[in-house]
């Protein structure tokens, strides 16, 4: 299976505050100083935090990394879970996935109108493309292109126009603020499906679930007592 690439052949990400790299079997996420001086690339070095999927080792672990006064990195493990234990988790989640599907609701064109309610695609950029439209490589990390952002947005003058959306997301407004995400998809034989979900539903579901997600994860996760069987685990 081909491995997933981020566009413009970044390998990571930033954005004001943080910054995170991307390799083949982990992913570092580095809080920063809002300057891009040197004292950014000092605090780079001196604390991240490092998620490890642990294709050899068959644990995945999230560790912090800091330096000592000698300069010295030391590592310390803040969670750890072994691989073979995730099919179980996940499926306990199972009915969940359910769940989140029956928030989606058909969308018709003259509700929107009866309701004020406009559209806009390119608000949430989430395909590879519309990725690609709004970020630029900054130092082998993607960065958010203000200027192309804005350009890529797109508020038709006419509802019907949605019929020429490509297959995806796009945004719906009331009022000027956003209050769900649409959906288009063309199914065989050309005809369009439209639907949507309500974000107020979404972030429900989303503080709803929480910690029953968390805790699945706590309750299967490898002990602080249990690193010594671990060598490469550092409480």
């Amino acid at each position: 299976m081909d491995r997933y690439s981020l566009p413009h052949g970044a390998k990571g990400a930033e954005g004001e505050g943080f910054a995170i790299s991307l390799s083949d079997d982990k992913i570092v996420f580095i809080s920063r100083p809002r300057s891009e001086s040197r004292q950014a690339e000092v605090a780079e070095k001196e604390k991240h935090y490092t998620f490890h999927t642990g294709p050899v080792s068959g644990v995945l672990d999230l560790h912090e990394t800091t330096l000592d006064t000698d300069g010295q990195e030391q590592h310390r493990t803040l969670f750890a879970l072994r691989r073979d234990d995730i099919p179980a988790i996940l499926g306990a989640f199972a009915p969940m996935l359910q769940e989140l599907f029956d928030l989606i609701r058909p969308l018709r064109l003259g509700w929107l109108k009866h309701n004020d309610i406009g559209i806009a695609r390119g608000v949430n950029p989430v395909s590879d493309e519309d990725i690609a439209a709004v970020t630029r490589k900054h130092k082998r990390r993607l960065t958010l292109d203000t200027e192309l952002y804005e350009r890529n947005v797109f508020v038709p003058e006419y509802l019907e126009d949605v019929y020429d959306f490509p297959d995806g997301n796009f945004a719906l407004f009331h009022r000027g603020r956003q209050i769900g995400i649409g959906f288009k998809h063309t199914v065989a034989g050309g005809d369009v499906r439209l639907s949507w979900i309500k974000l107020g539903d979404l972030l429900h579901f989303g503080k709803a679930r929480q910690e029953k997600i968390v805790g699945a994860f706590v309750k299967a996760a490898i002990s602080p007592e249990r690193y010594g069987e671990y060598p490469f685990l550092r409480a």
